[in-house]
């Protein structure tokens, strides 16, 4: 008992770490930290701070050091420290001291339906998450795997490992890190952090809904709504898999810059949105893709929008496009240095027949029940009824987004190998993380279709900025 019990408050300091880290890192990315919510605080600082924690495995392997838990863990929180007493970090620490005051929210039923709803989302994902071993594939046979063999050969040993040896390794990194913090290989605690990051999705999706002229309650249905439509977002709660990671650095960047575009977004929203690139690039082979797609969208929107001062704003762009070559380069270059070839099982020729299949496939996907439930139809619904409104509003931004990823679904599968026998199983095991990525970012759509239903005052937002 006494075991279990240092072995999870050493799981929660490894994790505070990578709070505090974060944290030091939005104090230095935006100028007031505080024009975010505390949701969207924790969030952020959350995601934001995985990234140099692990980008610094990476360089550790690069430099040959083998891993250990100071190593690790002691330059990253010496710089946060340091950041943190810089005049910028002390005011940042001394508002956050001041606002430290319990206010007694004024919830009504339908809030405590949706609250309560949401609670058992997670007192069955938590204990399905820490009660039960790494067990699915792709877990098992690729991020789990890397992860033992991360910690086991004290850096990024990737000689003995054939399963997509080139894929990104945010999620493996974190997890062996994890294991440094506890001293051993535990699949049990350690899964604990999937339902972390989607407690933080949701809490962002909810910021971002209120920030899009939502009422409480309506920003509490929506996010509930995300929760509980289908069983995917549930399963990858305590799944282990990289694809929850990915939906939240695809909300994040995608609400961001439609603030940004809609010029209501805190001042540093672009710097954040570029970190939520780097982790879109850094955590999966499919996010490159999402993160180039997030400023092509946003590209697009500018030029056929052309608000005031809209070719600086293109250029503007160039900050994502950092966070997003931030992400992506580090990883490449230590391929190259390595000599690791990136796998052709994903590209390698055009099947037109394949194309015609998908279509159906991806037309069945989004009105399966078993998926997203009513998430899909009644965005399909949102975007009817939206009217003029999509293509002369920050709006068809997101449409652009989410079309365009539709759309790359539909390509994928046209590209990907696989035998005519075998392919429905290959878009059976892949379909519904893939539309798991746009999800949230969907989501933020259908609440501009419920604002336009019940339209409510929104609070004063910052101007435009960055």
């Amino acid at each position: 008992m006494i075991e279990s019990a240092v072995a999870l408050l050493r799981l929660l300091l490894g994790l505070g770490g990578v709070f505090v880290l974060g944290y030091a890192c939005l104090v230095m990315l935006v100028p007031r930290p505080r024009d975010f919510t505390c949701g969207e605080r924790l969030a952020f600082s959350f995601g934001v701070g995985v990234l140099p924690l692990t980008l610094w495995m990476l360089a550790l392997t690069w430099w040959g050091r083998p891993f250990s838990l100071g190593l690790i863990a002691g330059p990253p929180l010496a710089l946060a420290a340091l950041l943190l007493l810089t005049p910028r970090g002390r005011t940042a620490l001394r508002a956050e001291i001041r606002g430290l005051r319990f206010r007694r929210p004024r919830l009504a039923g339908w809030d405590w339906l949706f609250l309560g709803l949401l609670a058992l989302v997670f007192l069955y994902a938590v204990p399905r998450a820490a009660l039960y071993p790494v067990w699915a594939w792709d877990a098992v046979a690729i991020w789990g795997c890397k992860a033992k063999i991360f910690y086991a050969a004290r850096g990024l040993d990737l000689a003995c490992i054939d399963a997509h040896n080139y894929y990104p390794n945010l999620v493996p990194l974190l997890l062996s890190y994890l294991y440094f913090c506890l001293g051993q290989v535990n699949d049990y605690l350690v899964k604990a952090v999937f339902p972390l990051w989607g407690g933080l999705l949701l809490t962002l999706l909810h910021s971002l809904a209120r920030r899009l002229g939502l009422s409480r309650r309506q920003a509490l249905g929506l996010t509930t709504f995300l929760a509980l439509n289908g069983t995917v977002f549930i399963v990858h709660l305590y799944i282990a898999y990289a694809d929850l990671l990915l939906a939240f650095y695809a909300l994040g960047g995608a609400g961001l810059l439609y603030l940004w575009l809609a010029n209501h977004a805190p001042r540093g929203s672009l710097n954040l949105a570029a970190c939520c690139l780097a982790g879109l690039a850094w955590c999966k082979y499919e996010g490159p893709p999402l993160a180039a797609t997030l400023i092509l969208a946003a590209g697009l929107t500018l030029i056929w929008l052309r608000p005031g001062r809209w070719v600086r704003r293109l250029v503007h762009l160039a900050v994502p496009l950092a966070g997003l070559a931030a992400g992506y380069l580090p990883w490449r270059l230590f391929m190259a240095q390595q000599s690791l070839e990136i796998g052709s099982d994903h590209i390698q020729s055009f099947y037109p027949h394949q194309m015609v299949q998908a279509v159906g496939y991806l037309l069945s996907g989004l009105a399966n029940p078993f998926y997203f439930g009513f998430l899909w139809p009644a965005l399909a619904l949102a975007l009817i009824f939206s009217g003029q409104s999509l293509w002369r509003s920050p709006r068809l931004f997101l449409a652009l987004f989410v079309g365009g990823n539709l759309a790359a679904i539909i390509l994928a599968y046209a590209v990907a190998p696989t035998a005519p026998s075998e392919f429905p199983a290959y878009v059976r095991a892949t379909l519904d993380r893939l539309l798991l990525h746009i999800a949230p970012a969907a989501s933020l759509l259908l609440a501009l279709g419920l604002q336009d239903a019940d339209p409510v005052p929104a609070a004063p937002r910052p101007g435009p900025t960055d």
